[in-house]
């Protein structure tokens, strides 16, 4: 019997858009704008978008910005 990819769960270090969403605190637009501009590594199964946990994670990384020292 064939799995419907809508209803199975998701491994845990695979991420669905509106979980990235959450986690970044931005709009699911924002996520797929993300997706759309290439700036967010994303894997495509049976159609659907994921995101590695690990990949959010250091996309999180590179975007941040040192404090100026005084």
């Amino acid at each position: 019997m064939p799995i419907d990819p809508s209803t199975a769960s998701v491994p845990p270090n695979l991420l669905t858009p509106d979980e990235v969403a959450e986690l970044l605190r931005v709009s699911k637009t924002s996520v797929y704008r993300l997706v759309e501009r290439r700036e967010i590594r994303f894997y495509r199964v049976c159609g659907l978008l994921r995101f590695d946990r690990g990949d959010i994670t250091r996309f999180l990384s590179a975007g941040s910005v040192e404090p100026m020292g005084k």
